[in-house]
């Protein structure tokens, strides 16, 4: 035992800045060989703890990061390795500035990062039902005329980002009468848009196209009568109704031949003048008579409402 303790103590100083230059010159030769290096790397930004139900939209989606690491380490990476995302846990309906965190693998350091934060928006998705407006394009072919439109259903549901549903005012649908004489069938394209028409994207429809059904009339002609308003009632005591007028004083209707030679007027809604003791000006609807049909539903109706001379 003494002999090994000797040997170890002999020169001893000597040994260790031996032993010193030989870690000092490993150092050296690694650094030489394998000296640290950086790199750059643009990667999409990703979420997580997402709440549903949410949209999601970052600005921006991919940050370039700056890595260090010896470069024997960047032969084995992959660009996949190198990650970066945000945390939704806290975030709030609306905009966020969150923090970009990343994950490299074991033996990598972060440099630098073009954007720390970014930001976040969240918006919730919502739904509302919103009626189908078909609206009519062309016309049925000789002697017929369009009596009425069947649509396969009433309201369609709309969902979206909310912002994007409150713009959807409704769903229309085009359908082409195409010069037909008896009744159809088509399948009618839809579309939500806003209040000047035009087509919102960002938003799904529950159906995209329905059914439309287009009920025909044949044999039949067209005629222009004159509308007569009606009221009933008695005005105000010394009032009377002095004349009644309605805007537009004709219409066009539409039915067999044997029915409109028998028409030479087409009434209107009754307009209760009890107790009046001013003109009444009012939007009421056209009584069309069986197998009529009219492109024009309401008319303005006027009575005038004069006061009795005294004697």
């Amino acid at each position: 035992m003494n002999r090994i303790q000797s040997i170890f103590r002999h020169n001893l100083p000597a040994k260790i800045l031996a032993l010193l230059g030989a870690v000092i010159l490993w150092f050296f030769v690694m650094n030489d060989q394998n000296p640290p290096v950086n790199s750059t790397f643009t990667v999409p930004v990703y979420t997580i703890n997402g709440p549903d139900g949410y949209t999601v939209k970052l600005k921006p989606r991919d940050v370039t990061v700056k890595i260090k690491a010896p470069r024997a380490s960047f032969t084995a990476a992959k660009p996949e390795d190198f990650k970066a995302y945000v945390d939704l846990e806290e975030a709030v309906e609306g905009t966020n500035k969150l923090r970009v965190r990343t994950v490299v693998p074991q033996g990598f350091e972060v440099v630098d990062i073009s954007d720390e934060t970014i930001e976040v928006t969240m918006e919730a998705l919502i739904e509302k039902q919103l009626s189908v407006n078909v609206q009519i394009t062309g016309n049925t072919g000789a002697h017929s005329a369009l009596e009425k439109i069947v649509p396969e259903k009433e309201n369609i549901k709309v969902t979206g980002p909310r912002s994007n549903v409150a713009r959807v005012s409704h769903v229309v649908g085009y359908l082409n009468l195409a010069n037909n004489t008896a009744d159809f069938t088509m399948k009618v394209k839809l579309n939500p848009v806003d209040m000047d028409g035009n087509i919102v994207d960002g938003v799904t429809l529950s159906f995209k196209e329905m059914d439309v059904t287009a009920k025909i009339l044949s044999g039949v002609d067209k005629k222009i009568v004159s509308i007569k308003p009606v009221y009933s009632g008695v005005p105000e005591q010394n009032y009377m109704v002095a004349m009644t007028s309605a805007q537009p004083d004709r219409v066009e209707i539409t039915g067999k031949t044997e029915v409109l030679e028998k028409l030479s007027e087409i009434l209107t809604d009754t307009i209760v003048v009890d107790g009046a003791n001013a003109d009444i000006v009012k939007d009421v609807n056209l009584v069309l008579p069986d197998g009529i049909i009219s492109p024009s539903q309401k008319v303005k109706v006027k009575i005038q409402i004069k006061k009795r001379n005294s004697d």
